[in-house]
């Protein structure tokens, strides 16, 4: 019998070409890797501004109901009898976000507050719902990992002798109203001349009885500046952290101090609370300095709007339309947009 050697004649891969091929590859993953993360923010993003455009449509709905929005965040105290509650408007808009169940089950004559008591620790652990109408796909973390500890400390921090300390977990909220401008981001849109009416359209509400009564609601009408012209939401990366531009504040000193009433939670009566006084350009500083940047420089309450968006992020406006404004958009301008009626005319940007 012949023996006969079984020989291929196809050429084999020889090591250099084998090192090219993966190079080849790896260059095409690079190249696609970032066109893979574009899509997947852009669906993000898109799925970020019809949770506003939903609250947005809630809030009308509500306005359709009573006749005026709801106030930004309230208080209620009454020294003689200790009386005491707080709210959001995210709590009163729940109904018109197909949250009805929910919203029956908050007992809306105590705070959500640890210290109320049976029913206030039942509110407690309904705010801690995460909903996902108030959650922003493109913020950092899970929304479960996002909850946080909150607080109010006692007298308001100074501003509200009399109200006891609260404290309570949240679930969180990416989103919520600007109650108006002031200090150096008010000093820079209007060229130190802060004059007139700096309100937009949510305001707050304090009633201390016998000392001060609080605002009334903002009806539709009130906003003279224009409907599409005025902010009625906008995004606040909320939950516990506080950032400087996209990353953590490493502070050690003011952070602790100032996360747990950063106002980060759709139960959390402080997310109405934010009066821009916008922060500097290149990010949030210790102690927190006012500036001329109110967009995607800061969440920190107060100081800056935020997202995780590239180059700006969501509003709704008072007529129900949703606009991406730029992270650069001009101090007058963005101010202009936020107040409801000192009647700038300023353009789009």
């Amino acid at each position: 019998m012949l023996n006969r050697s079984v020989r291929s004649d196809r050429p084999a891969f020889t090591l250099v070409e084998l090192l090219v091929v993966i190079a080849i590859i790896g260059i095409l993953v690079a190249l696609l890797l970032p066109a893979v993360q574009s899509a997947r923010e852009a669906a993000r993003r898109m799925q970020c501004g019809n949770n506003l455009k939903q609250l947005g449509l809630g809030l009308q709905n509500y306005h359709d109901t009573y006749k005026s929005f709801p106030m930004a965040n309230f208080v209620y105290l009454n020294p003689t009898n200790s009386n005491v509650n707080t709210g959001s408007w995210a709590v009163a808009v729940l109904p018109f976000i197909e949250q009805s169940p929910l919203y029956d089950q908050y007992n809306r004559n105590v705070p959500a507050a640890n210290e109320f008591g049976a029913a206030g620790q039942a509110n407690v652990a309904l705010i801690q719902t995460v909903l996902p109408a108030f959650i922003c796909p493109s913020a950092v973390g899970s929304p479960q990992g996002r909850i946080y500890t909150g607080a109010i400390p006692a007298n308001g921090g100074g501003s509200i002798p009399g109200l006891p300390a609260m404290t309570w977990k949240a679930a969180p909220c990416d989103y919520g109203p600007i109650s108006g401008v002031r200090g150096a981001f008010g000093n820079v849109a209007y060229s130190n001349n802060q004059g007139g009416d700096r309100h937009g359209p949510m305001r707050e509400h304090y009633t201390v009885v016998g000392l001060a009564n609080g605002n009334p609601g903002c009806r539709m009408a009130d906003v003279v500046d224009g409907t599409s012209n005025t902010i009625l939401l906008g995004e606040r990366t909320g939950g516990g952290e506080i950032y400087s531009k996209r990353l953590a504040w490493t502070d050690t000193t003011y952070k602790p101090l100032l996360a747990p009433t950063n106002g980060g939670g759709w139960g959390d009566p402080l997310n109405g609370d934010t009066w821009l006084q916008g922060t500097l350009y290149s990010g949030l500083t210790a102690p927190p300095q006012g500036g001329p940047c109110p967009i995607n420089c800061t969440n920190l309450r107060g100081y800056g709007m935020h997202s995780f968006h590239p180059g700006g992020a969501h509003f709704e406006m008072v007529d129900g339309s949703t606009q991406f404004i730029s992270e650069t958009v001009a101090a007058f301008v963005f101010a202009a947009k936020i107040t409801r009626q000192k009647g700038e005319v300023a353009p789009n940007e």
